[in-house]
């Protein structure tokens, strides 16, 4: 372009100066002046030569290239790399410009330190990571999606958290829903409960409620999930974990499975207004090594429940509530061979199933947001139904039916104008975890000068693990041998698991996108002990709490 710019102007000046010639001429203008111009002529033809040829050798090379790449494409497996769009606005976003492939590099950290106090017990302090995760996402080929997820916390527990493939294809008519069926397969959250499916940094206090104790965790398995703009159905089947085998690797024989399903319906969805209920289902068939790997359903509140203050945990001797008996007589292992001494059991009868046959939990969810303020509650519970000979031979309780449950309602409100309701993600919005809340959309974020957004919190929640009288392994073995009725009928009886209602108070402060501070106060309002621990039995500690939560 360059090039004909320069041509141009040398043709034109190569035009003025023929006509000049021709006019000085006949003005009778010198010999030597003409022949001064004649000269001048004469090299700005030569100059334009040359800059012909430059243009000429210029328009072959571009054809040349244009050639070029039309072969590329006609060649098989070759095509032109397409445009691509970058970002860092939050954490490293790669997508092409037909959005057909995408990648993203995202993470979390959350520091929480905090202290508890208790004029029965004794008090505790602690800091450190609750969670320090990194993970990649993205998409291929429009329809194919992927994410793995790692967490550099809880050494003792293989950091694997999400690790899937998932395809999406247009099955259903449009009538029913416009969005694409979602098929899922690998480690990732069960569907269940909408406060457990939430992200952790997205929920409204720093740790969830009590009773999503008994709701299921990640699993690997295979999902599928239906659904459109106001209604999700989830469903799927799963197996243990790299979380489970961690810690107990299983040793062999066939794993446990559960069956789950997660339904949600939206009714209304605006900006500032917001309706929301659903249902869930999970089927738990325990096998050879389920005592193995998924202790923590065997025996809800061991690891897994810490008062809602999971950084004063530690070894949980002052702040967790402790389930009774393992429900799979495992725990039995001396009485069981005392027992095979008798001749009352023996070898192949011990290692079937334990005393659990099934079990299975069900939940209902609900929440709703009017502007600033929000509200949110669930009731979950699981019933684990057991062999009553198993019960009474091996321990821990025997009894047929055992039911844990617990529930909590919990509201908020934002002080800056924001609402729970913007940040509703249905089954367009998150094909993955249908029904859960997103990030909240800051209205003036403290980077264009606003004050970011301040939002009060209060939760009132409920754990009960028990479920009938104390029972102790020996005390059963006692009966089993003895034969005394009222020690039979005590030992049919059920778990003394505890039971614990918190009330917490939060103030959280998000500045911009990606980042939160947070502060609760908790205060256990009841503590019925564990029978493993019965110096807890009516105290009331406090428990406060901090977290910087920084996400990308």
């Amino acid at each position: 372009m360059k090039e004909q710019k320069i041509e141009s102007k040398m043709a034109q000046r190569l035009s003025g100066g023929v006509a000049f010639v021709a006019f000085c001429g006949l003005l009778g203008v010198p010999a030597a002046a003409l022949a001064d111009t004649a000269s001048e002529i004469k090299a700005l033809k030569e100059q334009l030569k040359r800059l012909e040829a430059k243009v000429a050798d210029q328009a072959k090379t571009n054809v040349q290239v244009k050639n070029a790449l039309n072969s590329a494409k006609t060649l098989p497996g070759l095509v032109a790399p397409p445009p691509v769009f970058v970002s860092f606005k939050n954490g490293l976003f790669v997508e092409t410009e037909d959005k057909a492939f995408s990648f993203k590099i995202g993470g979390r950290i959350q520091t929480d330190g905090g202290f508890s106090s208790s004029a029965d017990t004794m008090s505790r302090s602690n800091v450190g990571f609750r969670r320090a995760q990194i993970w990649i996402e993205g998409k291929a080929y429009k329809d194919w999606y992927y994410r793995f997820q790692y967490d550099f916390t809880n050494t003792g527990v293989t950091g694997i958290r999400d690790a899937y493939l998932a395809y999406r294809a247009k099955l259903l008519p449009e009538a029913i829903s416009k969005q694409p069926v979602t098929f899922q397969i690998g480690n990732f959250f069960e569907p269940f409960s909408m406060e457990t499916n939430s992200s952790s940094s997205n929920i409204t206090f720093l740790e969830r409620a009590l009773p999503t104790v008994l709701a299921p965790s990640r699993h690997t398995g295979a999902a599928v999930t239906v659904g459109d703009k106001t209604w999700s159905v989830k469903t799927g089947i799963f197996s243990t974990s790299p979380q489970d085998t961690a810690v107990a690797p299983p040793t062999g024989g066939a794993q446990y499975w559960d069956a789950a399903v997660r339904a949600t319906y939206a009714p209304i969805q605006e900006e500032d207004k917001l309706l929301h209920i659903g249902s869930s289902f999970r089927y738990h068939k325990p096998n050879d090594t389920t005592a193995a790997t998924n202790a923590a359903f065997l025996r809800p509140g061991a690891g897994t429940e810490r008062e809602e203050a999971d950084i004063l945990g530690g070894s949980g001797t002052w702040t967790r509530v402790s389930a009774a008996q393992d429900l799979t007589c495992a725990a039995s292992g001396s009485l069981a061979t005392s027992a095979t001494g008798l001749g009352l059991l023996s070898a192949p009868f011990i290692l079937k199933n334990g005393c659990l046959k099934y079990a299975y939990s069900y939940g209902f969810e609900a929440s709703a947001a009017y502007g600033p303020v929000s509200l949110q509650g669930e009731y979950i519970a699981t019933r684990y139904e057991r062999d009553p000979v198993n019960g009474l031979l091996l321990g821990n309780g025997g009894g047929s039916s055992l039911q844990y449950s617990g529930y909590y309602v919990q509201g908020s409100v934002f002080l800056t104008g924001e609402s729970r309701a913007a940040s509703y993600n249905g089954y367009d919005k998150n094909y993955f975890t249908p029904g859960t809340i997103g990030p909240v959309q800051i209205k003036d974020p403290v980077n264009k000068g606003g004050w970011g957004a301040w939002e009060v919190a209060a939760r009132f929640s409920e754990l009960n693990l028990n479920n009938g009288g104390v029972v102790d392994g020996n005390f059963v073995y006692a009966a089993t041998v003895a034969g005394s009725a009222l020690q039979k009928a005590l030992a049919s009886t059920a778990t003394l698991g505890g039971r614990q209602e918190n009330l917490t108070i939060g103030l959280n402060w998000y500045p911009v996108n990606g980042f939160r501070l947070q502060a609760n106060w908790t205060r256990a309002m009841t503590m019925v002990a564990p029978s493993d621990r019965p110096f807890l039995n009516g105290d009331h500690p406090s428990f406060f709490l901090a977290r910087a939560n920084v996400f990308w």
